[in-house]
Formats: structure tokens, C-alpha cells, sequence
């Protein structure tokens, strides 16, 4: 009867976050059908050891998120978080699970590494952006506007969530209302420079997306402090190919090219250019970039 109730308590959350019938119904015969496996992984997520939930079956693994979601409100409202910032954040889990359903045809997570953060309040979607405790990885050190910051300090990492639009005002409304927010809930986390890992802030994009673009507009907040011979992050998020990197560049080097995209059937302009960029033996990176968040505070 406890057990039934914990799990109805989950459960509407999840509805408040997932609203697919087909999916909570699902998920919600796996839990009452597997009540001790899945409380069992629940806990060890909750936890951080997520590596156990590595190789399990794809429904498990939503279970034991779904499982966990009334621990995770409540470390969200117990940092200080409006409960909106919570269910904003926990949104990420029908994006993914989407993703494994189109990707794989099955009701299920793939990415329980990612979503492992949401549920251990490590991550926070603020407005269209989220925010990442994290360490400075980049190198050393790096000079941001004259601002210091040094390998292994404590900071946010920002990324973009699929699913809206890339507005740049959307972006500064959201870094704006981020420092606010996080300054108070982590005091003594540096939020005067943010830092961003991704596909988006590579320099070689200026080969084949506009300046006028919102991906390069967005990119130009940021200052390049380094870049990641890589391509895979732009096969999976312009041409939502799945491929492995190790492979990409075999190709690259023998081929000439990362990926035939011959039979491709580019449809938005992003994918057609990109597509002849790719063709044509253009290189693709990961940009790594940081910003002073004063200066987009005045923007």
C-alpha cells in the first residue's frame, strides 16, 4: 500500500512532465511489475552511481528517473528554486525519451549520464537555457575580459535544450535571470564567467551557417578559448545521424569527407548547406567558449 503510493506520488509528476498516456501508462505497469528492481536502481541514482544503470534495458532506466522525481523536487525547492524551475528543468526527460523512441522505436532513456544530472540537482534549466555545475576544463587558465579563471574552479556550464527556438533575446533574458538565480542558490560558485562546450561555438561553422543566423549569434557571446577536432555533435543535432566519432574521422582522413550524405534528403537551409560543406571536405570542430556575464547582464 506505502509502495503504491510513493509510486502514484511519482507518477503525477511524471504527467505534469510527460504527457503521453501510451508513455505513463507503460511506465507505470513497469514500476508495479518491477517495484524492487527498479526502487533499487531508483536509489542508486539518486545516489550519482548511475554507471549501474549503464547497459540496463531503456525502460528500467526511465523507471528508476520516474522513481526518483519526488527526491528530486524536493532538492530542487530545498536549494531555493521555484518549483517551475524544477518541472522546466525535468522536461528534458520526454525530449530524451522521444529521441529513444524515434531512434530505437522503443519507450525508454538512452541517456541516463545526461539525465542523471537533472535528477542529483546538478543541472537547471532557467528560461531557454540550462546551467551546469561543473569545474573549468578548458586549459589552465583563460582571460575573459579581464576576469580570471583557472583550471578546476568552480562554475556553470551552459547548454542549449532542444525543442524551441534559439532566440538571442530569449538567451540574454535567460543568462540574466541564471545569475540571479544561481548567485543565490550557490553563493560560492563563481557565476561571473560561464563557460560552453558545443558544436554551436565551432569557428569552421562560419563556412555554412549565416552571421545573421541564431546559432551565430549566440555563438558570438562567447569568447573562443579553444576547439575539439570533432564532428559527431553536428551529425547528430543538423542531420540527426547518430555516428561514431572514431569513424568520422577514419573517414575524413581516407575519404575525404566525415559522412556520404549523397542520399541524404537535406530539407531545412541549415542541412542543405551543411550537407555541401561536408561533401565539399569541410572540417568540423567543438568550440569551447566562455563569457563574462556582466557584459550580457547590460546588453
Amino acid at each position: 500500500m506505502k509502495n503504491n503510493l510513493y509510486i502514484d506520488q511519482n507518477l503525477e509528476l511524471f504527467k505534469k512532465i510527460y504527457d503521453d498516456s501510451e508513455v505513463i501508462a507503460a511506465v507505470e505497469k513497469y514500476i508495479k511489475a518491477n517495484y524492487g528492481e527498479v526502487a533499487k536502481f531508483c536509489k542508486l541514482l539518486l545516489k550519482n552511481k548511475w554507471t549501474r544503470l549503464v547497459g540496463k534495458p531503456r525502460m528500467l532506466r526511465l523507471a528508476a528517473i520516474v522513481l526518483s522525481l519526488v527526491t528530486a523536487r524536493e532538492r530542487f525547492i530545498k536549494k531555493g528554486f521555484e518549483e517551475q524551475v524544477f518541472f522546466d528543468t525535468m522536461s528534458d526527460i520526454k525530449i530524451w525519451g522521444e529521441d529513444c523512441r524515434a531512434h530505437y522505436g522503443e519507450i525508454g532513456i538512452d541517456e541516463i549520464n545526461w539525465l542523471r544530472l537533472h535528477v542529483n540537482c546538478k543541472i537547471f534549466k532557467i528560461g531557454r537555457l540550462q546551467y551546469q555545475l561543473c569545474n573549468y576544463y578548458f586549459g589552465a587558465k583563460a582571460n575573459i575580459g579581464g576576469y580570471k579563471i583557472r583550471l578546476g574552479e568552480r562554475c556553470f556550464n551552459i547548454h542549449i535544450p532542444r525543442g524551441e527556438r534559439l532566440d538571442l533575446n530569449l538567451c540574454i533574458k535567460s543568462l540574466k535571470s541564471a545569475v540571479e538565480v544561481l548567485g543565490k542558490a550557490f553563493p560560492k560558485i563563481n557565476s561571473d564567467v560561464m563557460i560552453c562546450h558545443s558544436w554551436m561555438l565551432s569557428s569552421y561553422n562560419a563556412n555554412f551557417i549565416d552571421e545573421d543566423s541564431n546559432i551565430s549569434k549566440f555563438a558570438k557571446l562567447f569568447t573562443l578559448v579553444g576547439e575539439n577536432q570533432s564532428a559527431s555533435e553536428h551529425f547528430r543535432w543538423i542531420f540527426d545521424i547518430c555516428a561514431d566519432e572514431k569513424q568520422l574521422q577514419n573517414n575524413k582522413e581516407r575519404l575525404g569527407y566525415y559522412y556520404d550524405l549523397s542520399d541524404y534528403q537535406a530539407k531545412s537551409s541549415l542541412q542543405i548547406a551543411a550537407k555541401r560543406y561536408v561533401m565539399a571536405g569541410g572540417v568540423l570542430s567543438d568550440g569551447k567558449g566562455a563569457l563574462l556575464t556582466k557584459e550580457v547582464v547590460m546588453l
